[in-house]
């Protein structure tokens, strides 16, 4: 029997607002400025568990946040970091943020004689900058607008959600326990024998990362510039076992710099 746990992108304990009309940050006095920063202190993480052993599960999402509204698109990233910048002609941006992730593995089976157990449990953590003018048109970055599932290291669902894979997990513990014979003098008899045999393991880590983000040539302005995160879980038993997957996303920075590109420049 397969068992298998909720999946999707969820933000647990954020304040969330849906994404509509102008992005806010927009003035009509914004000053030039070469470069922008933000922070984020922000905590968002997800966790999916299943048993059929009966476990107590020990871990649960708990989440801290600074109390700032986060503003969550359609298809479930969620802002964490903004600023807004005025680009003059010919202008490009470079955009850096950096992200600490932290991922949650635990995977346990239990198998009898003569059968086999499975359990998976995965965490991931995907981050992407956007740019919004002031009627509120996406314009998304390099390497994002071209990913694809086939590319490692691009996130692609199949709902049309793009995004880099910051930190990423597949965990997965199979057991198989063959069928006890016990033989005398050479020739196997009816004896019979009764064992169980119990496998764990549990994987958590944290750390920190970043990725450089381009805006080739985006044309004169006012801008507002997204960082946005999706955490993503899941957890599957075939057989007998535990399995929990946990993503989680924290302390981070972000610093935008405009630039003029060689002219005439592409990919």
């Amino acid at each position: 029997m397969k068992k298998r746990s909720t999946l999707g992108l969820v933000l647990v304990g954020v304040a969330l607002l849906t994404l509509a009309g102008i992005p806010n940050g927009f003035a009509a006095g914004t000053p030039s400025s070469k470069a922008t920063a933000d922070i984020n202190t922000a905590v968002g993480c997800t966790v999916s568990k299943v048993t059929t052993i009966g476990d107590t599960l020990p871990l649960d999402c708990h989440d801290v946040f600074s109390g700032a509204a986060a503003t969550v698109t359609p298809d479930n990233f969620a802002e964490i970091m903004q600023a807004t910048v005025k680009l003059s002609n010919s202008q490009s941006l470079f955009v850096s943020p950096s992200l600490v992730t932290g991922l949650y593995t635990n995977t346990k089976v239990r198998t009898a004689t003569g059968t086999s157990s499975t359990a998976t449990a995965m965490g991931g953590v995907y981050l992407r900058a956007v740019l919004y003018d002031s009627l509120g048109n996406a314009i998304v970055a390099e390497p994002i607008k071209r990913c694809t599932s086939d590319i490692l290291g691009c996130y692609a669902d199949a709902n049309g959600a793009k995004g880099v894979v910051l930190d990423s997990r597949i965990q997965t513990l199979t057991q198989d326990l063959s069928t006890c014979v016990v033989t005398v003098g050479g020739l196997p008899t009816g004896a019979a024998c009764d064992f169980t045999l119990t496998t764990q393991l549990i994987l958590q880590t944290t750390s920190a990362h970043t990725f450089n983000f381009i805006f080739p040539n985006v044309g004169v302005g006012v801008y507002s510039l997204s960082i946005q995160v999706a955490v993503k879980s899941d957890a599957t038993v075939v057989g007998s076992g535990t399995a929990i997957g946990g993503a989680a996303f924290g302390l981070g920075s972000v610093t935008a710099e405009s630039v003029r590109l060689v002219h005439d420049f592409e990919f």
